[in-house]
This record gives structure tokens, C-alpha cells and sequence, in this order.
């Protein structure tokens, strides 16, 4: 090797030495401008009063027939309940291999207007708290779902809640859909049962 390739390769090797600090450094830094509090909002109308839509909320046995945590989305999955059937002290707990472990239980209720619980799951350590809040509107109810988790201060912790971000986002925007469609559903029957008791009654 000739001196001049081994100055190039001398140099080569020094730039890198003086860069990788660098943009680790910058790296790092970015870390402290990510959010500390992970905060996701969705909003929805419901074809339905409040006093429809409360219920299918504050009964954790109804939430696997709208919520992505149900036999369809993880045919593994398992449900255990306890407390109360509905409202404050209710609890629900799920295992599952694509949905992991993890629990959720109801704190603070106001029927049928608002409802708070705490979930915390096996894959992520900071607990969320979760609100419902429900207003009638035009055409039925509004709802919205929020998630709030706190991640705190560390570099790794804040890049982990912007890596469960889409997850969190996933979740409340396919549950309401998921409600909506419920909703539906219990309104078509309801029709159809009326129309057989009003046939049956002739």
C-alpha cells in the first residue's frame, strides 16, 4: 500500500471518529424535543342516544364486540372479568399472542355522560388513562375517546411513546368505527323484531 493510500485511509478513519459523536450527539438531542406526555384524540357520531351508547361502554364484557380486542383480531385471545358488571370497579384482563397482556379498569363514571379508566399493558410500563365523553347532538351522540400516557423525561421512554403512537391511534379510530357498526347492527334488529311483533300481533 502506498503512502498515499494509507493517508486516505487515515483520514477516512479520523472523520469518522470526529462525525459519529456528532450525530449522536444531534441524535440525542432531538430525543429531548419529542413530547413527554403521549395525548390521542378521536371524535365520532353515533345513530344513537347516549343512553344507548353508555352501556356497550361501561361493560367490559360488551367492548370485545366493538373494541380491537376480540377473537377476530386475535383468535388466541382470552377475556377475565371482575368487580362490578358495569361502571366504577369494573375490570377486564386479556392475554392473547398478537394482542399481548394487559388490563383495564373503570375509576370515574358519570352516566351516561362520561367515563374514565386506567389500562396498563405487559409491553409498555407507563399507564394510560382513558376517557369517554358523550354529548347528544344533532343526528345522535357525540363521542370522544381520549388515551393520555406520561413517558417522562427519558430520551428512550419519550421514542418509545412516539413508536406506540400509531398503535394508540389504531385502536381508538378502529373501536369507534367498530361501535358505530355495532350500533347499526342493534338498530337494524330492533327493527326487525318490531316489525315480527307487529306482524305476529295482527
Amino acid at each position: 500500500m502506498n503512502q498515499f493510500a494509507v493517508l486516505k485511509k487515515t483520514k477516512l478513519k479520523y472523520l469518522v471518529l470526529i462525525t459519529l459523536p456528532l450525530v449522536l450527539a444531534v441524535l440525542l438531542g432531538a430525543t429531548y424535543l419529542l413530547p413527554t406526555v403521549l395525548l390521542i384524540e378521536h371524535a365520532a357520531v353515533l345513530e344513537a342516544e347516549p343512553e344507548e351508547v353508555y352501556p356497550l361502554l361501561s361493560n367490559p364484557m360488551e367492548w370485545e364486540k366493538w373494541s380491537v380486542r376480540n377473537k377476530t383480531e386475535d383468535p388466541t385471545m382470552i377475556h377475565l372479568y371482575g368487580g362490578p358488571m358495569a361502571g366504577v370497579g369494573a375490570r377486564m384482563q386479556w392475554s392473547g399472542d398478537k394482542v399481548g397482556n394487559g388490563q383495564l379498569i373503570f375509576t370515574e363514571e358519570t352516566s351516561p355522560s362520561a367515563l374514565t379508566y386506567l389500562q396498563t399493558e405487559e409491553s409498555d410500563t407507563n399507564q394510560i388513562t382513558g376517557t369517554f365523553t358523550l354529548a347528544a347532538t344533532r343526528g345522535g351522540t357525540k363521542i370522544v375517546w381520549r388515551q393520555q400516557a406520561n413517558y417522562g423525561t427519558s430520551p428512550l421512554n419519550r421514542v418509545k411513546g412516539l413508536l406506540l403512537r400509531y398503535k394508540r391511534e389504531r385502536e381508538l379510530e378502529a373501536g369507534l368505527a367498530g361501535l358505530k357498526t355495532l350500533l347499526k347492527n342493534n338498530s337494524k334488529k330492533s327493527l326487525t323484531n318490531s316489525k315480527k311483533a307487529y306482524a305476529t300481533s295482527r
